[in-house]
């Protein structure tokens, strides 16, 4: 078996941010088999979940789990309040009561859903994406990811006040 051309440690920051797949081995297949599964598994907890109608504590269902500690000590929502609501509701059918309930939580399982079609493809083809992390970049990812976090906790916080769905003290 022919090995792939050695890789760049570093690119520049003007490279495209996709270049052309790259065969990935057999223990790499292995590993996004993995990853595959681990996505299948939390969509098919979501699946069987029924979605606490309030929009958040749906997790109380998963072994028992403590409300959120947030709320009550705070009346109002955490930032990830509602994510499993949002996943469950997503799993569902129901996009618009669950983007509702979590917009971070609907558009993370979205990118779960993502996820498991790529490492699906990537088991089936092994060939994965060449993606230029040097141009994307780590705090570019983080900043991402807390900014859809708090942009969603805004939305909820505001569709609370707005609708008095608000949790209450």
């Amino acid at each position: 078996m022919e090995q792939p051309a050695e890789l760049p440690l570093a690119r520049p920051a003007s490279w495209p941010l996709l270049g052309p797949a790259i065969q990935v081995s057999s223990a790499g297949r292995a590993v996004w088999a993995v990853v595959g599964l681990c996505g299948l598994t939390v969509l098919a907890v979501a699946t069987w979940l029924a979605p606490d109608p309030r929009g958040y504590g749906t997790h109380e269902a998963l072994f028992g789990a403590w409300p959120c500690g947030f709320i009550l000590t705070t009346g109002l929502p955490c930032p990830t309040c509602g994510m499993t609501t949002a996943f469950a509701l997503m799993m569902h059918g129901r996009p618009i009561d669950a983007f509702i309930a979590q917009p971070a939580g609907a558009i993370l399982c979205l990118g779960t859903i993502a996820a498991c079609v790529l490492s699906a493809r990537i088991v089936v083809t092994g060939l994965a994406p060449n993606v230029n992390w040097d141009r994307l970049g780590a705090v570019r990812l983080m900043l991402g990811f807390g900014g859809l976090l708090m942009t969603g906790w805004g939305f909820k916080l505001a569709h609370g006040m707005i609708t008095g769905a608000l949790p209450g003290k």
